[in-house]
């Protein structure tokens, strides 16, 4: 199976059983191979949206522990990268988190990206590639 690196939406849904997209999530977990793969950027965003949620951070950090989920993205060294994304797509606007997704998805090739976020379907990887998706839409 294909590396799969995930970003915040599946992520906070999959922590937090209230989420509208928590069921979706849950199913697409099931029939993927683990460990996901991530960026710090990721953790950071899933952390601050769940911060009102205790039970929700500890099922994140379980994640992490077991390594169902796994942070191997480093910005020191593709920063030039990273803001060369975000200028190009200024007009969306590209988050820092979603460069960095970007480049996670170039540093690993044939990997599929796990996400709600719509703006995938209009980034693009090095050479203009269609950056694959597993999402709701």
């Amino acid at each position: 199976m294909k590396e799969v690196i995930v970003d915040t939406g599946p992520l906070v849904a999959l922590m937090d059983d209230t989420d509208e997209y928590y069921g979706w999530a849950v199913g697409e977990l099931r029939r993927l191979h683990q460990p996901l793969r991530t960026c710090d950027a990721v953790l950071s965003e899933t952390s601050f949206l769940l911060a009102a949620y205790p039970n929700a951070l500890h099922q994140l950090h379980l994640f992490l522990e077991r390594e169902l989920i796994v942070s191997d993205f480093a910005s020191r060294g593709q920063a030039g990268r990273i803001f060369g994304l975000m200028e190009r797509y200024g007009n969306v606007p590209m988050s820092f988190t979603d460069a960095c997704l970007v480049c996670l998805v170039e540093n690993h090739p044939g990997a599929t990206l796990f996400t709600l976020d719509h703006d995938f379907t209009i980034y693009r990887q090095q050479r203009r590639r269609v950056i694959p998706l597993i999402a709701p839409f």
